[in-house]
């Protein structure tokens, strides 16, 4: 009798989770769009688009970048007011109905944070192709003020899906 009761107790309370509790487990579901990775450590910058209720990328707050720290077992931490000058982002929503993405360490890159089939997606040119970005590779050199010798984008061709890579030299 005792283990029916407790059989009866978890399931009321997951069925109260799956129907109330649900559309508020929706709200700021994070998709992520790319990463930057770098030859320093193992550490890399992740950047989210932040969907609302209904799906749709979050007006007040669209984008989230954080690192994931795999050189202390993958936890997460915040990008402080030091890292955001090559970390940071600005995320504007145009007229044409997508968000322009602007990362403060290149500026001259134009990224676009689209939704392709109820997914948001970061598309950038690469080798003069549109491309689902994945991936932003950063070879630097120095210890203190690291110098950027190159990077390499890398994603997927929006038309055929294959994937592309493009290695850009830093003045």
């Amino acid at each position: 009798m005792r283990m029916l009761r407790i059989f009866l107790a978890v399931f009321i309370v997951l069925t109260f989770a799956v129907f109330f509790l649900n559309p508020l487990i929706a709200i700021g579901r994070r998709v992520n769009l790319f990463r930057i990775e770098r030859n320093k450590n193992a550490n890399v910058v992740m950047y989210d688009a932040i969907l609302d209720s209904n799906g749709n990328i979050d007006s007040s707050s669209p984008i989230d970048s954080y690192w994931i720290l795999y050189a202390r077992r993958g936890e997460r931490s915040e990008i402080n007011t030091i890292e955001k000058k090559a970390y940071g982002f600005n995320a504007v929503y145009n007229s044409r109905g997508y968000y322009d993405l602007t990362l403060r360490a290149a500026p001259d890159v134009n990224i676009k944070v689209v939704m392709v089939d109820d997914e948001p997606k970061a598309v950038i040119k690469i080798n003069n192709r549109d491309a689902y970005l994945s991936t932003i590779f950063v070879f630097a050199e120095g210890n203190l003020v690291p110098s950027v010798l190159y990077y390499t984008l890398t994603g997927t061709d929006v038309k055929d899906g294959v994937r592309i890579t493009q290695r850009v030299n830093v003045d």
